[in-house]
C-alpha cells in the first residue's frame, strides 16, 4: 500500500511540473560543447552541423519587477527547449553585447558596438575552423540586430553561413492575439508574460508598474528629466501589470516554435560562397541556387514573406511605429506614386510615428494582403498585393472615401530572416491623393 501511494504521490508531481522544466529532465536531442570533451567535440563538429549560440545580456535592467539576468534565463530556456528535440550544438552564451538603451540604470552593461560585432565573428570563426558552417544566434534583443547584421555579411564572405533571431518581428506575431498594451518593448506586458509562464520566481509583480511614453527615434531610455532618450524612472517602457502566464504560455510557445522553424531552414539552406582570391575568377558552380536552377520558395518562405502584410496590418491598427519599422531593412525604402521616398528603417518609424500623432489618421485601418510570391534567389523575394486604407478623415473632420490599390514588396533574407527592401505601391484612382499632413523627414525627391 505505501508503495503504491508513492507510485502516485510521483505520478501526481510529474504532472504538477510545468512544461517549461519538464523539459529538463527529458533527454535532449542537442549537445552542449561544454558537456563533453575535445575529442568528442570533434566528432559533433562536422561541415553538416547547426551550431546554436544563446545571445542573452548577463546583466541589464529589466524595471523593479524583474532581474538583471532576465535575457540570460530567457536565453537558457529557450537554448534547452530548441536541444531537446533539434539536432543542434550548443556553443557558450554570449553574456555581453550591445545594448546602448539600457547603461544610465545600475548593473546595465553594453558592448561598443564595434566589440559586439567582433565578438560575434571571432565566436563564429572560431568553433567553423573546426568544420561547421551553419550558425545560429538565438538572440533574445533588439538592439544586438545592429551587431548581428554586419557579422552575418563578413562571415557569408568566409563561406560560413550566420542567422539569427529577429525577437521583435517574432514576438509580434506571437503576442498579437492576447497583447493589450498600448505600446512598449521593455520590461513590459509581453516580457513579463513570458518569464510568468518560464520561471514566475524570477517576477514581482507587487513591484510592476505602467511606464510608456511613445518614442520618435531608436529606444534610448533615460533616468534624468529632460535628459536625452525617452524619460523612465523604473526602466519600464510598456505595462507589465497585464502580464499573465497564461499569455506568457501563449507567447512562449510560439516563439519556440518559430526558433525551431528557423533553425531547421537554417540547415536546409544553401551556404554563401567565399569571397574569391585576387585574381581568381568566380565559379558559378560555386552559387548552389543557380547550379540547382533554383527560382521557386520553399512553403516557409513564403508563408513568412505573406505574414509580412499580416504584420504590417496590425502595427497599423495598434499605432505601433516601431513594430511597423522593424518590417523593413535598415536601409529599406517606400517609394509613394507622387515620386517620393523614404528611405531606412528609422525615417519610416519618424514619419508613421508622427503620422499616427495626426487626427485625420487616428483610428484609420491600412490592410495588406500579399498574394503572389516568387523567390529569384534563395534570399531574394518579390511579392504582389493589394492594400486598403480606411477611416482617414479630411482637415475638417470629414470622412474620406477609401483609398486602395496594388504593391509590391521586394524582400531580402538576411541573419535576422525577411525583411521588405523596397516597398511600391500604386493608387487608385490614380487621382486621389490621400492627406499629407508631414513635413515628412528623410524624404528625398522623385525618380
Amino acid at each position: 500500500m505505501r508503495a503504491l501511494l508513492l507510485v502516485s504521490a510521483l505520478v501526481a508531481a510529474a504532472v504538477l511540473v510545468p512544461s517549461g522544466r519538464l523539459g529538463a529532465q527529458r533527454e535532449s536531442k542537442g549537445v552542449r560543447l561544454a558537456d563533453i570533451t575535445w575529442p568528442q567535440a570533434a566528432d559533433v563538429l562536422r561541415p553538416e552541423t547547426v551550431v546554436l549560440m544563446p545571445l542573452g545580456a548577463g546583466a541589464q535592467e529589466h524595471g523593479p519587477h524583474l532581474r538583471l539576468g532576465n535575457d540570460a534565463i530567457l536565453a537558457e530556456y529557450l537554448t534547452r527547449r530548441v536541444a531537446d528535440v533539434a539536432d543542434v550544438v550548443v556553443a557558450p552564451a554570449l553574456a555581453y553585447h550591445f545594448y546602448p538603451a539600457f547603461v544610465e540604470y545600475p548593473g546595465s552593461a553594453s558592448l561598443r558596438l564595434e566589440t559586439a560585432r567582433a565578438l560575434t565573428e571571432d565566436a563564429v570563426m572560431g568553433l567553423s575552423r573546426f568544420g561547421p558552417r551553419r550558425f545560429y544566434v538565438l538572440n533574445t534583443g533588439v538592439s544586438t540586430v545592429s551587431a548581428l547584421e554586419p557579422a552575418a555579411r563578413a562571415l557569408a564572405s568566409q563561406g560560413v553561413l550566420l542567422r539569427y533571431t529577429d525577437l521583435a518581428m517574432r514576438l509580434e506575431r506571437a503576442s498579437a492575439p492576447v497583447r493589450q498594451e498600448e505600446g512598449g518593448t521593455h520590461a513590459d506586458e509581453v516580457e513579463t508574460s513570458m518569464m510568468l509562464y518560464i520561471d514566475d520566481q524570477t517576477v514581482d509583480m507587487r513591484r510592476a508598474m505602467k511606464e510608456f511614453t511613445p518614442s520618435a527615434g531608436p529606444l534610448q531610455l533615460t533616468r534624468r528629466r529632460g535628459g536625452a532618450g525617452t524619460f523612465s524612472e523604473s526602466g519600464v517602457w510598456g505595462d507589465p501589470t497585464l502580464a499573465t502566464r497564461e499569455k506568457g504560455r501563449l507567447i512562449v510557445e510560439g516563439l519556440v516554435a518559430a526558433l525551431l522553424e528557423d533553425v531547421e531552414s537554417l540547415r536546409r539552406a544553401p551556404l554563401p560562397s567565399a569571397a574569391p582570391t585576387a585574381g581568381a575568377a568566380p565559379s558559378r558552380a560555386a552559387v548552389p541556387w543557380v547550379a540547382a536552377g533554383h527560382r521557386s520558395c520553399s512553403p516557409g518562405d513564403e508563408r513568412t514573406v505573406r505574414e509580412v502584410g499580416d504584420a504590417l496590418t496590425l502595427a497599423w491598427h495598434n499605432a505601433d511605429a516601431l513594430r511597423l519599422a522593424l518590417l523593413w531593412s535598415a536601409d529599406g525604402d517606400m517609394v509613394h506614386p507622387d515620386g517620393m521616398i523614404e528611405r531606412g528603417r528609422d525615417t519610416i518609424r519618424t514619419n508613421r510615428v508622427a503620422l499616427f500623432t495626426r487626427p485625420e489618421y487616428r483610428g484609420s485601418r491600412h490592410t495588406v494582403t500579399v498574394g503572389n510570391v516568387r523567390c529569384v534567389t534563395p534570399d531574394t523575394a518579390v511579392a504582389d498585393g493589394k492594400w486598403e486604407l480606411r477611416g482617414v478623415s479630411d482637415g475638417s473632420g470629414n470622412a474620406l472615401p477609401p483609398f486602395e490599390g496594388l504593391l509590391t514588396l521586394v524582400m531580402g533574407r538576411s541573419g535576422s530572416g525577411w525583411t521588405i527592401e523596397a516597398y511600391r505601391y500604386t493608387m487608385k484612382p490614380a487621382a486621389a491623393r490621400m492627406p499629407m499632413l508631414l513635413k515628412r523627414p528623410g524624404f528625398t525627391g522623385g525618380f
